[in-house]
């Protein structure tokens, strides 16, 4: 079957596996049309090895049911026949109670036309064959006196089991339709996240241009300034000017370092991320005095937007540790294996007792817990007062936000 995607169809088997639960109810209905066929033939006329015979058949179209996603897929006009052939087998085995299994099941193979084919003619043939071997079988089965009869009760049937296909039918669209969009919003969102990543890297690029560019252009002009009054003999005014020079050097230097530490790497296509945790490591343990163990071990190959959130995760860890702990101790683990980056860093600091109120943004962990959500991981948070703090972040490498 075919389902409308934004100018696409979805396959059948994207049906069937978006809602596979949603057969059961269907299979029990067979069930029930077996049964009551059994009772009435048994009512009239019991056939014991007939019924077995019957119940083999009902065993195959309950599994020809259950795969038809891969069966309509490949084999369309095979799967119609071969249910046709056993239902109507079926209701010559079990001759007085085949009126339960024509009722109960052809309804159902007609409703599965109407959504499996595309075209109406192919729908009107299939009822049109359907219907006409329905009446011949009446007519063997029950004489002419039944037909009228029978033929009222399977157009009510079959009204009822279509309304509820076409409702059924209807729920899935939506469902998928919303799958669809809610997936193609999750790309977009991630698409945009790089794009926002980028603009601040030129952003940033800018800024440090700029910088660097006003700052040593002013030195320049001071410095000359400096220099022709060294060249009159005027060494007073030009000391003046030197260490108004050096008071701007200082300010050019302390700019451009900001700007850095927030740009990071020039390029994060070209970043060494072991590298560059390690330096992160290394910042900390000079402006801290905090002892700091590293394992860093990454095998695997890692996205531009992981590599930036990753290195945020750990800072925004060791500065946490600055900040609140107290630790003299502190361990970093940085470990990309089979699929899966490990991210733990741990102190012996302090510590907390109320870990929701941590979870919940306290302690400055909010934008630690949104980078975590962007790439997709886990965050875990574990402490316990006088026993230091514990934060570890997994993430699947698999998952397409990583991509």
């Amino acid at each position: 079957m075919s389902v409308y995607k934004h100018n696409k169809f979805y396959s059948f088997a994207d049906f069937t596996h978006f809602l596979l639960l949603n057969k059961i109810p269907f299979l029990l209905w067979i069930l029930i049309v077996f049964i009551s066929a059994v009772t009435f033939q048994h009512i009239h006329s019991p056939l014991l090895l007939n019924s077995i015979i019957v119940g083999a058949f009902m065993v195959v179209h309950v599994l020809l049911y259950w795969y038809s996603d891969v069966l309509i897929a490949k084999k369309r006009l095979v799967y119609f026949i071969g249910q046709t052939m056993i239902i109507f087998a079926a209701a010559f085995i079990l001759p007085i109670g085949s009126i339960s299994l024509l009722v109960g099941l052809l309804p159902l193979l007609i409703a599965q036309s109407i959504i499996i084919f595309k075209k109406k003619i192919q729908v009107v043939i299939v009822f049109s064959l359907l219907y006409s071997q329905y009446c011949i079988v009446i007519l063997l089965n029950y004489g002419r006196g039944e037909l009228l009869e029978f033929i009222l009760i399977f157009i009510f049937i079959l009204i009822i089991v279509v309304f509820y296909y076409s409702i059924y039918h209807g729920q899935v669209n939506a469902r998928i339709r919303t799958q669809y969009y809610l997936t193609e919003l999750e790309a977009a969102h991630i698409k945009l996240e790089e794009l926002t990543l980028a603009n601040e890297r030129q952003r940033m690029a800018r800024d440090l241009h700029d910088t660097l560019a006003q700052g040593l252009a002013g030195l320049i002009m001071q410095l000359d300034a400096a220099d022709s009054y060294l060249e009159n003999g005027n060494a007073e005014k030009s000391q003046e000017i030197i260490r108004k020079s050096m008071d701007q050097a200082r300010k050019t230097l302390r700019e451009a370092r900001i700007v850095i530490d927030n740009l990071r790497e020039n390029s994060l296509a070209d970043m060494n991320f072991e590298k560059a945790v390690t330096e992160e490591i290394e910042r900390f343990k000079e402006n801290t005095l905090i002892a700091v163990e590293s394992l860093i071990n990454v095998k695997v190959n890692l996205s531009n937007l992981l590599k930036e959130h990753s290195l945020y995760i750990i800072s925004e860890g060791l500065t946490n540790i600055a900040k609140h702990s107290h630790a003299t101790k502190a361990a970093v683990t940085v470990i990309g294996e089979k699929g899966e980056i490990l991210i733990k860093i741990e102190d012996n600091g302090i510590g907390f007792d109320n870990v929701t109120k941590v979870q919940r943004g306290s302690y400055g962990l909010l934008g630690l817990k949104e980078r975590v959500k962007i790439i997709g991981g886990e965050l875990s948070i574990e402490s316990e007062l006088g026993k230091g703090t514990k934060i570890t972040v997994r993430c699947n490498l698999n998952k397409g936000v990583m991509r």
